[in-house]
């Protein structure tokens, strides 16, 4: 073997030699394995060979790959690893690639599959010799193909898209997703295949969107949206407590437009703590600072301003005894990429989604209320 596997064999080796402890030797295999067609035992050339300092040791198949997602998952033992585990299902496997994202790992996990990135992500775990291994690497893919740049969840294209497939339950096609979003139908035929590759969404072949695992999505979306530097934020100190700051916002929200997210929001669906940031989309800063009477803070602040990244925050909003309150679903990724205690208050939240989605979720395109509704 030669070329871009070999060397990811070869850095996968480098890798599990700094990584094992000093006396157990790692290298290239020459073990021969019976031949999946009767016939030689024949050696393999992607395979690795682990030593323990006492004797004990084991051989990897390894399947390496220039690219590998959540959805190669289920046809990883249709080739010779497949053939090798059938004849022995202790053969342990390890899959090498540049990049395998969170939902790959997962779904490997799941699988239990031994996996490496050459950014650092992996789990293996051997029983002969005793081997657990679990390490952290690149969350986003440091290499992305200039071909899929279009298809990455960034910008507010994606955050469109994203929105719509946590907040309408499919089915949906390209054309009704672009009409809807104000997109193209190209984009959105992109996007939709980068997330059905992920898993994210299960699709038709060049048809419509039949479901949407919308945790995973959320979550997918927070790894390149934040909070703070997605929205142009600004924070404030309120000179009184937030009840009150809340009770002057119904009032200002009268005359300029307000909708609160955040640990306010996700507090109304599934409480974890007392809240201690109030966070709120403004089309009229000033307009805020003064109706509160707000105070600039560097840092320490317990009210943050938001000029939204985009439109859609405005998008399915709720009203709640004269107060709006962003969309669940944008309120799930605010809270999963804010500070302190945010992120447990968004996976609280999401595990509420999922329990309550006929209480927040739109039933089609055509139902779906694009302005404030009531809770």
């Amino acid at each position: 073997m030669s070329g871009p596997d070999d060397e990811l064999v070869e850095a996968a080796v480098a890798w599990l030699g700094t990584r094992l402890p000093a006396s157990w030797s790692v290298m290239r295999s020459q073990r021969a394995f019976p031949a999946t067609g009767g016939g030689e035992p024949r050696a393999l050339d992607a395979a690795i060979d682990v030593q323990a300092e006492r004797g004990a040791a084991t051989t990897f198949v390894v399947e390496a790959r220039s690219e590998f997602s959540p959805r190669d998952v289920d046809q990883l033992f249709t080739g010779l690893a497949g053939a090798l585990r059938s004849l022995s299902p202790h053969i342990p496997v390890l899959l090498v690639a540049p990049w395998l994202s969170r939902r790959t790992q997962e779904r490997l996990i799941a699988q239990d599959v031994n996996f490496l990135d050459l950014t650092g992500n992996a789990v293996i775990k051997l029983e002969y010799p005793a081997l657990f291994l679990q390490s952290t690497g690149a969350v986003q893919n440091p290499e992305p193909r200039a071909a899929r740049g279009p298809s990455r969840l960034r910008g507010t294209g994606a955050a469109r898209l994203i929105r719509l497939l946590a907040d309408v339950r499919p089915p949906y096609g390209v054309q009704e997703i672009a009409s809807a979003t104000g997109l193209t139908p190209g984009y959105v035929s992109r996007l939709l295949d980068a997330l059905d590759r992920e898993l994210l969404i299960v699709r038709d072949p060049r048809g419509p969107v039949r479901s949407v695992a919308v945790p995973e999505l959320l979550r997918h979306w927070a790894q390149s949206y934040d909070l703070f530097d997605s929205n142009d934020a600004r924070v404030f100190v309120a000179p009184g407590d937030l009840d009150l700051a809340l009770r002057q916002l119904r009032v200002a929200a009268r005359r300029t437009q307000a909708v609160v997210t955040g640990s306010f929001a996700s507090a109304r669906r599934a409480p974890v703590a007392a809240p201690r940031l109030l966070a709120i989309y403004c089309g009229d800063v000033p307009a805020i600072v003064e109706e509160l009477r707000l105070l600039p803070a560097a840092s320490g602040g317990n009210v943050v301003l938001l000029r939204p990244f985009d439109p859609v925050v405005w998008q399915r909003t709720e009203r709640d005894r004269g107060m709006d309150y962003a969309a669940v679903s944008q309120v799930a990724v605010d809270c999963l990429t804010g500070n302190g205690r945010m992120p447990a208050e968004g996976e609280a939240l999401l595990a509420w989604m999922t329990e309550n989605e006929r209480s927040w979720r739109a039933d089609s395109l055509a139902g779906m209320d694009a302005g404030a509704r009531s809770a």
